[in-house]
């Protein structure tokens, strides 16, 4: 799952530099909005196909893929999406993956534990 995430928002973030100014800066404005949109939107729907995934509020996932799309947005450069770096990328996704997973579960847990876990 987290590897089909990366590769989704990567080629998300292709897509975007390819349409628009890329400079070796972080997105901003409308193109980190519309990066942060077209990758939560992507990681939903990967979300239906992961048998590791289906079971979790669409909720709760949704918060998991805000996460992860505005942590990339954060940490990766334009430059860095375009050339498809995975040395440089790499350890970001994998990083921004684990905390918002671990972030998504602590959430659940806190609605779990308060009687308030949320159904699909």
């Amino acid at each position: 799952m987290k590897q089909a995430l990366a590769i989704v928002a990567m080629s998300f973030g292709l897509a975007l530099c390819a349409s628009t100014e890329c400079p070796a800066q972080y997105l901003t404005g409308s193109a980190r909005e519309n990066f942060i949109k077209g990758t939560t939107s992507a990681c939903m729907r990967a979300k239906a196909n992961s048998e590791e995934t289906k079971t979790i509020p669409n909720s709760l996932f949704e918060g998991n893929c805000r996460c992860y799309a505005n942590t990339l947005a954060e940490k990766i450069t334009a430059a860095d999406m375009q050339s498809d770096n995975r040395a440089v990328t790499g350890p970001i996704l994998k990083a921004a993956a684990a905390t918002c997973y671990q972030a998504m579960k602590a959430e659940a847990l806190g609605l779990y534990n308060a009687g308030q876990y949320p159904k699909q």
